[in-house]
């Protein structure tokens, strides 16, 4: 039996309570993977790190984690298609719930990077499973949709972060010391993720892929090796391959545009109006970041509905033209105050979240659901991949060519991406099957 939610007709085995209870996890992994931006300047700045070592610290600890991320996310993956999503899930939870409340108690770089340690495997595990899940939980014919509706839980936990990042003065406000106010804050930042444990634990669905347990089921029987050979072995599919390299620009896309949209406006305050850092982020960050985050509400919906709507490598494929041409435009912007650049930031949300939801559509769609796991692994090792150089690479580039220089970058290798999907789209331009009744609604 087969039950509809939200307009999504949902796998069998999946109720409508299996994914209410994802969408809230979403939620929370999703407010857990910004967090630490947010709130770890003000822990450095607290336990004594001299400000002209913070930056370096900070791309120490940020590399740690995307190593980590590198090897962990395909063997997540590897796990979850032996073991059943939940568990890995739980896992992750369990280990970023722990490693955020600890973080606030480090007094030095030691402790620091031993508790991002465990927050990275952690975070590893949930982001894995966040796509891996949806793309169990929805039948083809809504797939898009499904991503869509997560994409809009995922950038509503967004909003978390800030709301976090306010916390501490209010508890030196109430009298804490600046110190005990950061473990206060952490300790609250852990305490979500128990609110995601026990949802996670009675909501989501048990089973490997969507089929639910039964008694007498069993594991696959072929070995770690076997399994790792054949999900490497996936990439020789070219829609597969596709949305590895979606994976890829919409990770770089989205660390881009986090990275340097508020350090470029904050130089700018500074430099050109005289403003203090808190008066720039006040007055022109915040503002912008709404803009982008307005934009990624609507892109993520719309782009749901259109994946459903178009073939997957379609919908990959204008994603991928619309986020170049929004990127590279960022070229003639000298002025980043200027009040059309505002629009320019809506639509590079709509952008952004449109190659997120799509490339999760189309690598869900192609993925079998008994490797689909480990094929989403890579998938999260392409996308790990892609935030590396949007975060180190851009970095470069904004100090050393100018800050648009790496919205420039990402906007070319958008047009690789674009062209790579056009000339796909071109092999394979019939609808898959399963979206044949989409079409025709």
């Amino acid at each position: 039996m087969t039950h509809r939610f939200l307009g999504l007709d949902l796998s069998e085995g999946v109720k409508p309570r299996h994914f209410m209870a994802y969408l809230f996890v979403v939620l929370i992994s999703s407010a857990y993977a910004g967090a630490l931006a947010i709130l770890q300047p003000g822990l450095l700045q607290v336990i004594g790190v001299p400000q002209e070592e913070q930056g370096q610290i900070t791309g120490l600890l940020g590399a740690l984690q995307e190593a980590i991320f590198l090897v962990m996310m395909v063997l997540y993956g590897l796990w979850a298609d032996r073991f059943g999503r939940r568990r890995i899930y739980l896992l992750g939870l369990v280990l970023t719930s722990i490693g955020f409340t600890l973080y606030g108690s480090a007094e030095n770089l030691t402790q620091l990077i031993g508790y991002r340690v465990i927050v990275a495997f952690g975070t590893a595990a949930m982001l894995t499973m966040m796509v891996t899940v949806v793309a169990d939980y929805a039948q083809d014919n809504s797939r898009g949709r499904a991503n869509g509706v997560q994409g809009l839980l995922a950038t509503l936990g967004a909003f978390i972060p800030p709301i976090l990042a306010g916390l501490p003065q209010q508890f030196v406000e109430q009298g804490y010391t600046q110190a005990d106010a950061q473990q206060a804050t952490f300790a609250v930042a852990g305490a979500m993720g128990i609110a995601a444990i026990i949802v996670a634990f009675f909501g989501l669905a048990k089973g490997v892929a969507n089929r639910p347990v039964k008694a007498d089921d069993t594991q696959p029987k072929e070995s770690m090796a076997t399994s790792f050979k054949h999900a490497t072995a996936a990439a020789k599919n070219p829609k597969i391959a596709l949305s590895y390299a979606a994976a890829f620009i919409s990770r770089g896309d989205l660390a881009v545009t986090g990275a340097f949209v508020g350090l470029w406006l904050v130089q700018f305050g500074g430099n050109n109006m005289d403003m203090t850092p808190s008066q720039a982020m006040a007055e022109l960050v915040m503002p912008s970041v709404m803009m982008v985050v307005g934009g990624a509400l609507v892109g993520s919906l719309a782009m749901g509905w259109l994946s459903d709507r178009i073939t997957r490598v379609q919908a990959v494929t204008a994603a991928a033209g619309l986020a170049g041409v929004i990127y590279s435009a960022m070229f003639f912007v000298t002025d980043p105050t200027q009040s059309w650049v505002k629009g320019l930031l809506f639509v590079m949300g709509v952008a952004e979240i449109s190659a997120f939801v799509s490339s999760q559509a189309l690598v869900g769609e192609q993925a079998p659901s008994h490797r689909r796991g480990a094929i989403i692994g890579f998938f999260g090792v392409a996308g790990a991949v892609g935030i590396f150089l949007g975060t180190a690479g851009g970095g470069t580039l904004f100090s050393k060519i100018g800050p648009s220089a790496p919205f420039v970058l990402f906007g070319i290798l958008n047009f690789v991406v674009f062209f790579w999907g056009w000339r796909l789209s071109r092999k394979s331009p019939e609808p898959q099957p399963e979206l044949k009744s989409a079409l025709s609604d």
